[in-house]
């Protein structure tokens, strides 16, 4: 058997020789691509973060004003308290008034008020009374009082008070305007 060489030796190297050259222009290019890429993001991303510091300063900066904002809120907040608290006194004032008013002009000269003590929409008065008659005229223009209902008698009880006996008694009922 006879081996026979039709390829020419030289041209084999320079193909080969060519595809070399291939080889390395393609992975050059590849760099080079890859290289641009790399570049590109990184300067993006130091243009974000740039952006990130100048928030960051922006914010910063505008702390203090930020502060000043919720200490004012504060002060809003306890006025708005103390008006309301303003408010609810201005309301119960006209109401305490007309009731000292009311019983003044009610109580007779055999007849004395001790206490009087209003809570919410309920009130309780004490006093001495000389008579029955006193404290039962009292309970009977008190219940004419527009701003007074369900007017009772809780307790009557006689008492000696330097030598004088008493009728000390206890007044309940409702007022509101």
């Amino acid at each position: 058997m006879i081996k026979v060489n039709l390829l020419p030796k030289k041209p084999v190297r320079a193909a080969f020789r060519y595809d070399i050259y291939l080889f390395f222009l393609i992975v050059v290019l590849n760099f080079l691509i890859i290289a641009s890429f790399y570049f590109f993001n990184h300067r993006e991303a130091s243009n974000y973060e740039a952006k990130i510091g100048a928030a960051k300063k922006e914010i910063a900066s505008l702390n203090p004003i930020y502060q000043q904002y919720l200490s004012m809120e504060r002060e809003k907040k306890e006025i708005q308290r103390k008006i309301q608290a303003i408010d609810g006194l201005k309301e119960g004032r006209a109401l305490a008034a007309r009731t000292l008013y009311d019983l003044s002009s009610q109580v007779k000269e055999s007849l004395w008020l001790t206490s009087f003590k209003k809570t919410d929409n309920r009130f309780e008065m004490e006093g001495r009374s000389v008579e029955n008659e006193a404290i039962s005229s009292l309970m009977e223009s008190l219940s004419k009082v527009p701003y007074m209902r369900a007017i009772e008698l809780k307790s009557v009880q006689e008492t000696t008070e330097q030598g004088i006996v008493l009728k000390k008694f206890v007044i309940q009922g409702n007022i509101s305007l």
